[in-house]
C-alpha cells in the first residue's frame, strides 16, 4: 500500500497553562519505542513510525493511515528542556514543556506510554 510509504504530518494543538507550553499530536497506531521528540531552543521535533496489525486487509474506507509521522514546529514561547515529559496514551503524544529561558542545544525527551490498569468503564 502506497500509502503506509507516505510521510504524514499530523495536526497539532499547542496551548499554554500552568506555567507550560503543552503540544497534543494525535498518532494512531504508534507505541513509545517508536517515537522519538527532540528539542532545540523553541523548535519542537517529533517523529513516529506507527503499526496497525490489519493493514493488509480489504479496506472499504480507508481515511486514516499508519506510515511515518513527522512534525516540527516552532513554539510560541521560549522553554526549559529540564522538566519536559512527553507521554504516548491512547494513540495521543502529548509533550509538556515548562515556560522559560532555556538551553540550545539539542535535547532528547523520553517518551512515557503508561500501562492502563482498568478496562472502561
Amino acid at each position: 500500500m502506497a500509502k503506509e510509504l507516505a510521510v504524514e504530518s499530523p495536526p497539532v494543538n499547542v496551548y499554554e497553562s500552568n506555567g507550560q507550553i503543552t503540544v497534543a499530536i494525535p498518532m494512531p497506531g504508534a507505541h513509545g519505542e517508536t517515537v522519538e521528540v527532540s528539542l532545540d531552543g523553541r523548535r519542537l521535533t517529533v517523529g513516529a513510525e506507527s503499526r496497525y496489525a490489519q493493514a493488509q486487509q480489504h479496506y472499504h474506507r480507508h481515511e486514516w493511515s499508519v506510515g511515518n509521522f513527522h512534525r516540527e514546529l516552532e513554539l510560541p514561547r521560549p522553554v526549559q528542556p529540564q522538566g519536559a515529559k512527553a507521554t504516548l496514551t491512547y494513540g495521543i503524544l502529548t509533550v509538556s514543556l515548562p515556560i522559560g529561558e532555556g538551553g540550545s542545544s539539542r535535547t532528547r525527551i523520553p517518551v512515557a506510554e503508561p500501562t492502563h490498569q482498568g478496562k472502561d468503564r
